[in-house]
């Protein structure tokens, strides 16, 4: 199932919110904002991981 744009863009922001607010500190905090990312998006771990680093701005 392909996320819609629209979700997508949700989510980057809520993830930009939180990391703002210093709540993506913790390896633990980390690891369930991947989660929440797999499940929302139907991804993989390796995409959840690179959507995250794509949405704080770190890009490898």
């Amino acid at each position: 199932m392909k996320a819609t744009v629209i979700r997508q863009r949700t989510i980057e922001k809520f993830i930009m919110s939180e990391f703002v607010q210093g709540n993506l500190d913790t390896e633990e905090q980390v690891s369930c904002m991947l989660i929440l990312i797999q499940k929302k998006l139907d991804m993989s771990v390796e995409e959840a991981g690179e959507f995250l680093r794509n949405a704080i701005g770190i890009n490898t």
